[in-house]
């Protein structure tokens, strides 16, 4: 999930050979991680039951959703887009299936809610991507219209949600994990989605079409204002309060945030302001990089045997 939108925000860039290169590695990685979550899935079901009934875990699998619709979205404009139909479908029914799940959840799983609620919303907006990317347009936009407003509406409630319950239960510096960061990443991937519909605003309704804009704008203008504070909460963490900086696949959820930010604003410069000078855009993306290089080199590291 996170390669892969690295890899796409290189290609806005016109970093090509990077973003080839990546995503080629995004593919891999994916083909053995589905390989290794149906392995699971039939060797061993009750952990998968478990973690579906599990507040704390059940989000985490929407990261399926995304990266299958981000790698669709990448493959719909190729010579591969058989297997972006494929991906699409896969998508679509994980999601249900999991949103099914989520409703099955005790209202105290509130209590616990973190950043990885927003996966939910990533994941949907994840199919608006793939919608909008896949002919025939003029069927699919219409549908992609509706389920990007139920993703914003969906963003909405959980940050109500998540609101509520850090004011009323403020997270220890050790909880404060990166996941937060999807809170973020879960707007810039609405944003994302947002630009690709209004680039085929001639499917849309009359009406809809100048606020659709607009609902870019703020939803964009929104990701950019939580970036300080997530910036200055990981500096209260590991600055202030001296919790180690060490590898954990919570890191994930910056560079995935990062990625596609750094899409989303390229978008917008090209859709909404195509005079605008792009060395922001390509700053991102080479941040963007930076950090997913970061993160693997940490988990490289981190996977290496300690000799005695």
């Amino acid at each position: 999930m996170a390669t892969g939108i690295v890899s796409r925000a290189l290609n806005e860039a016109g970093a090509r050979t990077a973003s080839t290169l990546l995503f080629a590695f995004a593919c891999a990685l994916y083909a053995c991680l589905l390989v290794a979550s149906c392995l699971k899935a039939v060797c061993h079901p009750a952990a998968i039951g478990s973690e579906l009934t599990d507040p704390t875990r059940v989000f985490g699998h929407f990261t399926f959703v995304a990266a299958s619709g981000v790698l669709a979205t990448r493959l719909g404009h190729g010579p591969a887009r058989g297997a972006a139909y494929v991906l699409l479908a896969l998508a679509g029914v994980a999601w249900v299936v999991l949103a099914g799940c989520l409703t099955r959840l005790p209202r105290t799983a509130a209590r616990d809610a973190d950043g990885t609620w927003f996966l939910a919303t990533v994941g949907l907006q994840s199919l608006v991507l793939c919608l909008t990317s896949l002919p025939p347009r003029h069927v699919l936009v219409p549908s992609a219209l509706v389920l990007w407003w139920c993703g914003v509406l969906l963003y909405a409630m959980t940050a109500t949600v998540l609101g509520r319950r850090l004011l009323r239960r403020p997270p220890e510096p050790a909880r404060c994990t990166p996941a937060y960061w999807v809170a973020m990443g879960a707007v810039a991937i609405s944003t994302l989605a947002g630009t690709q519909l209004h680039d085929h605003e001639a499917s849309l309704p009359h009406a809809l079409r100048g606020t659709l804009g607009l609902a870019v704008i703020v939803l964009w203008s929104w990701a950019t204002v939580l970036i300080p504070p997530l910036l200055a909460t990981g500096c209260w963490r590991h600055l202030h309060h001296r919790v180690p900086l060490t590898y954990e696949p919570a890191l994930w959820c910056v560079v995935f945030p990062v990625g596609m930010y750094a899409t989303a604003t390229a978008r917008v410069t090209t859709t909404l302001s195509p005079h605008a000078p792009s060395v922001a855009v390509h700053l991102l993306a080479w941040v963007a990089a930076a950090v997913w290089l970061t993160v693997q080199g940490h988990a490289v590291a981190a996977r290496r045997p300690v000799r005695p």
